[in-house]
């Protein structure tokens, strides 16, 4: 089978056969996929994510752990993963890997044939009333592209997507572009309702992310998001109107329109 899959589709595909494997050791109750990965497969973003993140309940730290190295280890998802243009999955050493109540991390490196090493990161998080999970199937388009078989498995939904991007956008400690880009990909499939705004975000959080949403200059959205569209996504969104643009829409979509 010819490659030809770039670096930002191997971690990609990566990311859907790991979630495959990992959705038949653990129950949909058990996990929800959110941020960028989240974005990607279910809402129609164009923005591939280097790294993924899921939360998780119940599951203690070491069965967690090696339920994780026993996939990434595991010869048949390397086999598997040879035809999309993985020769290698390096695992982390699990030593020096964070691994406590709250965060665990695991750092992989996938090799191609051409010796080009792929970083990526899977990073589990423990949090209470994280928001509301649902059992769906992953996005047709997405999988098509790689022509393998349908996958179902627990994810944010689109109200608690909303409500993580905005907490982002005001809670890092540096304002990511990313963040305002996804709130842009999620607006035109959101309802603002109008009686309560974001009832779900505080109004002190609200405040701060519509403040932020203008110190990210073009320079950092050229560097940290463009670098992860398709090269056609890419050369048109090339434009510091275009992102000028996009900031205006969000603003006009968490901000005005909960005034």
């Amino acid at each position: 089978m010819d490659i030809n899959y770039n670096g930002l589709q191997i971690r990609e595909i990566f990311h859907i056969e790991f979630l495959r494997a990992f959705a038949r050791k653990f129950k949909p109750t058990f996990y929800a996929l959110k941020g960028g990965v989240n974005m990607r497969l279910y809402f129609k973003s164009i923005r591939y994510s280097e790294d993924m993140d899921l939360d998780v309940n119940t599951v203690d730290i070491i069965t967690l752990r090696d339920a994780v190295m026993k996939i990434i280890t595991s010869v048949s998802l390397t086999n598997e993963l040879k035809s999309f243009g993985i020769e290698e999955i390096h695992p982390p050493d699990i030593k020096k890997a964070k691994q406590t109540s709250t965060t665990q991390r695991f750092k992989i490196h996938l090799i191609t044939p051409g010796n080009e090493d792929l970083f990526t990161k899977i990073e589990f998080s423990r949090r209470k009333n994280s928001g509301n999970s649902i059992v769906e199937s992953v996005s047709a388009n997405v999988l098509r592209q790689y022509k393998v078989s349908p996958l179902i498995i627990s994810h944010y939904d689109i109200d608690t997507a909303v409500v993580q991007k905005i907490d982002a956008l005001a809670g890092r400690n540096v304002v990511q572009a990313r963040d305002i880009f996804d709130i842009y990909t999620l607006s035109t499939q959101y309802t603002v309702k109008k009686a309560c705004g974001f009832a779900d975000v505080s109004s002190k959080i609200l405040k701060t992310a519509c403040e932020n949403i203008f110190s990210v200059g073009f320079r950092q959205f050229r560097d940290t998001v463009l670098s992860y569209l398709a090269e056609e996504d890419r050369a048109a969104y090339d434009n510091t109107d275009i992102w000028d643009e996009i900031k205006l829409k969000v603003h006009e979509f968490i901000c005005q329109k909960t005034q």
